[in-house]
C-alpha cells in the first residue's frame, strides 16, 4: 500500500475559503472534507497510482495560523467557531496542529510543520510528500523532500481577490514552492470552471450535499474521472 503525509496550511487554507464565500459567486467555503477526494483524483491522474483506499493511505494534518482555543483568551464567538472547524476537521482525520504563537490580526503560517516533517522524513514511511500552501516558507520542506527523492505533490492558489484593505490585488503561490515540487495543482483551475467541466469541482464546497456526512466521498470511482 502505499502512504501519503498530507499537511494543509490553514493560513493559505482559509484565504481561499474566505474567498470563494466572500468574493466569488458560488458564496459557500471550500469543503476540508472534500480534499482528500481531490487529493485520490489527482495522485490517480499524475502518477496513475492506484488511489481507493485499499490502495493508497493518507496520513493529513492541519496546520492552524491561530492559538488553541483552549488555552489562549479569545472572545467567545471566535472560540466557538475555531472549535466548530476542530471538530469539522477531527471528523474528517486531520489531526490539528495550532500555532504556538498567532497574531489573530496577521494571522501567518503556522511553523510547527517543520518540525513534523523532519520526524515524517525520519521514520522514511511515506511515498509521498503533499502540501497545500501558497507561502514560500515552506519552500524548505519540498527542498528537502526533492533531496531525499521523495515525490511531492503541491496544491497551491491563485486568482485575483481583495485585499485586507478592500482593493484589487493578485493572489499567488509562491515560485519557491513550484520550483521544489515534483507535481503542481493549481486548485483554482479546477474552482473557477464556469461549466464546471472538472468532475470534483461541485463537491467541493461546503454547501454539496455529496459530503454532507464525514467520510462521504463521489460514488463514482476515480479510475474513472482519470480519463
Amino acid at each position: 500500500m502505499k502512504k501519503a503525509y498530507f499537511c494543509i496550511d490553514g493560513f493559505s487554507f482559509k484565504r481561499v475559503s474566505d474567498f470563494y464565500k466572500h468574493e466569488h459567486n458560488r458564496h459557500s467555503r471550500l469543503s476540508v472534507a472534500a480534499m482528500e477526494a481531490y487529493l485520490r483524483y489527482e495522485i490517480e491522474r499524475r502518477l496513475e497510482w492506484k488511489s481507493d483506499f485499499e490502495h493508497l493511505k493518507i496520513e493529513k494534518h492541519f496546520y492552524q495560523p491561530c492559538e488553541n482555543p483552549q488555552r489562549t483568551s479569545y472572545k467567545s464567538d471566535v472560540k466557538e467557531a475555531i472549535l466548530r472547524f476542530e471538530k469539522k476537521l477531527t471528523n474528517s482525520g486531520y489531526a490539528v496542529h495550532y500555532a504556538q504563537t498567532a497574531n489573530m490580526a496577521k494571522p501567518k503560517p503556522n511553523e510547527g510543520m517543520f518540525a513534523d516533517w523532519v520526524v515524517a522524513n525520519e521514520l522514511r514511511k511515506f511515498d509521498i510528500f503533499v502540501l497545500f500552501s501558497t507561502q514560500g516558507q515552506y519552500a524548505s520542506i519540498l527542498q528537502q523532500a526533492k533531496q531525499c527523492n521523495i515525490p511531492s505533490l503541491l496544491i497551491g492558489w491563485n486568482s485575483s481577490c481583495k485585499n485586507s484593505a478592500g482593493k484589487d490585488s493578485r493572489w499567488k503561490t509562491d515560485r519557491a514552492l513550484i520550483k521544489y515540487a515534483s507535481i503542481y495543482c493549481p486548485l483554482e483551475r479546477m474552482l473557477n470552471l464556469p461549466d464546471r467541466k472538472y468532475p470534483l469541482a461541485d463537491i467541493m464546497f461546503e454547501k454539496s450535499s455529496s459530503l454532507r456526512q464525514p467520510g462521504a466521498y463521489p460514488k463514482y470511482p476515480l479510475n474513472q474521472l482519470c480519463g
